[in-house]
C-alpha cells in the first residue's frame, strides 16, 4: 500500500473516530475508506499488433510468459498481477470467472470471445514491486475490431496513465494510432509515448524517426508527451518509466478534493448543529419546514428539467453528433477509398469505428457538460427562497452555491476511481437495489428499497455509457455497410460510393440509434443530481430535527454538547490541515 494511501486511511478512521458520539453520519467515510482500501492503478500498454508490447513486458517481467505473434482474433487484455499462488483469471461480461492454470494462457485465447478480458497472477519479484500499478497488456491494434473495441471499452475509462508503444519500422504514428491519442486527450488520460525495436536501425535512421514521432505529437497535443527509445534494455527502459510515474500524485490526483468536499461538508454539519442548539423550537421549526419544501422543489423541478431536456435539447444533440461524426467520416474519405480497394474490410470497419468513437466522445463529453451544468443550474434557482432562508439561520450566506459548486466538481472530474465504471447506470443501480433488498429483509408486496446515490457519476461516465454501446451497434450494421463496397470498383467510383452511401448509411445507423442511449443518460443524469440536492438538504433535516427531539435536556447538557462539538470541530480542522492541506513535494 501506497504511503498517501495509509496517511488517507488513518485520516478517515480518527475522523470516524472523533465524530461517533456526534450527530453527524459516517456512511460517506466508510464509503470513500472502501474506495481508498481497494484502489488499483490499471496502466494499460496500447499499440499496433507488431509493435513489440508483450516482448516488452516480458523483458520487465525477466520470463517469457506472455505469448507473442498470436493471431489477432486470440487477442485479449491480459493484467499482470503479482500472487504468491500464481494462477489465471478468464472474466466474462456477467462478472463470473474461470480460474486456470498459468499454462492455460496459451489455449484460452483460443475461447476469446467468451471473455472481457484476463487476470494473469504471478509470483514475480518486478510485479510485487509494482505497489498498486498493474500493468496491462492490450490487444494490438491489428487484433480484430471486436476484441479491440472490446478492451478500450473497458480500460479507456479506467486507465490512469497510458504506454504507447509503437515500432521504429513504422516511421511515424499511423493515422489509426493518432485516433486512438485523440481519445486518451478526450478522457484527459496522460501517456508515454516509446519508439521500440530501436536496435533494427542506425542511429541516424533513429534521429529521423524520433524527430517525426516528436513533431507529431507536439502539433497533435498540448502537453508535453516524452519519447522514450527502447531496443534490447526494452525491460529496464519500461521499469525505469513506472518508477516516474509516481502512484503517490495519482492517489492524491483520485482522492484528495473527495477528502475535502467531504471535510467540509462535515464541518459545515457541525456549524448547523451549534446554530440549532442556540435556536428556539419556533426557530427550528421554520427551517425544517423550508427544507421539506425544499425537497418537494426539487422533486417537481426534476420533472421540468426532464421535459425540457427532452423537448429541447435530445433532437439538437443527436443531430450535432451525427454531423460531427459525418464530417470526420469524410475527412478520411481516401484512407477508406485505400481500404476499399484493396478489399480490407477488417480494416475499413476499423476506421469508420475508430472514427465514429471518436468523433462521439468528443461531441458527447462537450454536450453533457453544458447540459450538467444548465441542470444543476436549475435545481440551484429553484431553492432561491431556501437558500436565503438557510443562509438568515445558519449566517452561511454561501450554503447552497457551495452546494452547486460541489456538485459540478463531482460531475467533471477527469479522474475517477476504477469501482465507479463498472457497467452502465442503469446496471449499477440494478445491483445497489438487490442489495437493499437483501440488507433489509424486504419480501414481495413491501415498497422498495429506495437507491440513494452514494456518489454522482462523471460526464466521462455517462459519455462512455453511450458511445460504447454505440460501438457495439456499429460492429453488428458494419458488415450490412460493407456490401456496398464491390470488388473491382476504380477509386472514383468507390469515392462517389463512400461519399454518398456508406457515410450517409452510417450516418442514418448514428440518427435511429443515439436518441435511446442519449434519454436513458439524461434521464439517469437528472436522477442524479436531483438524488444529491434531496440528499443535502435531507442531511440538514436529520441533524436538525435529531437534536429537536433531545430539547428536553438541560441547560447544563446543552452546554457540554456545544462544547464537545466545538472541539471536535477545532480537532477536525487540525487532522484536515495536517493530511490534506501541509504543502506537498512536487
Amino acid at each position: 500500500m501506497l504511503n498517501t494511501q495509509r496517511a488517507y486511511l488513518s485520516y478517515l478512521e480518527a475522523v470516524i473516530k472523533l465524530i461517533g458520539e456526534t450527530p453527524l453520519q459516517t456512511n460517506e467515510l466508510q464509503l470513500l475508506k472502501e474506495d481508498i482500501s481497494h484502489i488499483e492503478l490499471l496502466v494499460p500498454v496500447i499499440g499496433a499488433f507488431s509493435a513489440g508490447k508483450s516482448s516488452l513486458l516480458n523483458a520487465f517481467l525477466g520470463v517469457d510468459v506472455l505469448g507473442v505473434g498470436l493471431t489477432p482474433e486470440t487477442e485479449l487484455a491480459t493484467e499482470l498481477r503479482y500472487c504468491s499462488d500464481p494462477h489465471l483469471l478468464a472474466l466474462r461480461s456477467d462478472g463470473s470467472s474461470e480460474r486456470l492454470n498459468v499454462s492455460g494462457l496459451a489455449n484460452i485465447k483460443a475461447r476469446a470471445r467468451e471473455f472481457t478480458h484476463l487476470q494473469l497472477y504471478l509470483d514475480n519479484p518486478h510485479l510485487e514491486a509494482l505497489t498498486s500499478l498493474v500493468l496491462v497488456d492490450m490487444p494490438g491494434f491489428g487484433s480484430s475490431l471486436a476484441n479491440h473495441n472490446k478492451a478500450i471499452a473497458y480500460y479507456l475509462p479506467r486507465g490512469v496513465h497510458f504506454i504507447v508503444v509503437t515500432s521504429i519500422e513504422d516511421g511515424n504514428i499511423t493515422q489509426s494510432m493518432m485516433r486512438q491519442l485523440d481519445d486518451l486527450q478526450t478522457y484527459g488520460r496522460d501517456f508515454t509515448f516509446l519508439l521500440n525495436k530501436v536496435n533494427l536501425r542506425s542511429e541516424e535512421q533513429i534521429n529521423e524517426v524520433s524527430d517525426l514521432i516528436s513533431e507529431q505529437i507536439k502539433s497533435a497535443f498540448a502537453n508535453v508527451h516524452p519519447l522514450t527509445r527502447v531496443g534490447l534494455d526494452d525491460g529496464v527502459r519500461l521499469a525505469d518509466l513506472l518508477t516516474r510515474l509516481e502512484p503517490e500524485r495519482i492517489i492524491r490526483q483520485l482522492f484528495e478534493d473527495r477528502l475535502k468536499d467531504l471535510t467540509h461538508s462535515l464541518i459545515s454539519q457541525i456549524n448547523l448543529a451549534l446554530t440549532s442548539l442556540k435556536k428556539n423550537q419556533a426557530e427550528n421549526e421554520y427551517a425544517l419546514s423550508e427544507l421539506a419544501d425544499g425537497i418537494r422543489k426539487v422533486e417537481r423541478k426534476r420533472d421540468d428539467i426532464l421535459a425540457d431536456l427532452r423537448n429541447q435539447q435530445l433532437d439538437r444533440m443527436v443531430e450535432r453528433c451525427v454531423s460531427d461524426s459525418g464530417r470526420e467520416l469524410e475527412n478520411v474519405r481516401e484512407e477508406l477509398v485505400n481500404a476499399g480497394l484493396s478489399s480490407n474490410q477488417e480494416g475499413f470497419s476499423r476506421i469508420i469505428s475508430e472514427v465514429v468513437r471518436s468523433a462521439m466522445t468528443r461531441t458527447i463529453k462537450d454536450q453533457m457538460e453544458f447540459i450538467s451544468r444548465s441542470v444543476v443550474s436549475d435545481f440551484t434557482q429553484s431553492l432561491g427562497n431556501l437558500g436565503n432562508a438557510m443562509g438568515a439561520f445558519n449566517n452561511d450566506q454561501n450554503w447552497l452555491g457551495d452546494m452547486s459548486d460541489k456538485i459540478n466538481r463531482t460531475l467533471h472530474k477527469t479522474v475517477e476511481t476504477v469501482g465507479h465504471w463498472s457497467g452502465s447506470l442503469a446496471e449499477r443501480n440494478s445491483r445497489e437495489l438487490e442489495k437493499l433488498k437483501k440488507d433489509n429483509n424486504w419480501k414481495e408486496g413491501q415498497p422498495l428499497p429506495k437507491v440513494t446515490y452514494q456518489g454522482l457519476t462523471t460526464i466521462l461516465a455517462v459519455t462512455t455509457s453511450v458511445v460504447n454501446p454505440l460501438i457495439e451497434l456499429a460492429i453488428i450494421f458494419l458488415p450490412d455497410i460493407l456490401a456496398m463496397i464491390n470488388q473491382g470498383r476504380q477509386r472514383d467510383q468507390l469515392r462517389q460510393k463512400v461519399m454518398n452511401e456508406i457515410i450517409p448509411a452510417v450516418k442514418r445507423e448514428l440518427r435511429y440509434k443515439l436518441p435511446t442511449l442519449l434519454n436513458e443518460q439524461l434521464d439517469e443524469l437528472v436522477a442524479q443530481v436531483s438524488a444529491e440536492f434531496e440528499r443535502e438538504i435531507g442531511e440538514k433535516q436529520r441533524i436538525i430535527d435529531e437534536l429537536m427531539s433531545n430539547r428536553h435536556q438541560d441547560g447544563q447538557a446543552k452546554e457540554q454538547q456545544v462544547a464537545h462539538l466545538l472541539s471536535v470541530r477545532v480537532e477536525l480542522q487540525g487532522l484536515a490541515k495536517e493530511t490534506l492541506y501541509k504543502q506537498t513535494q512536487p
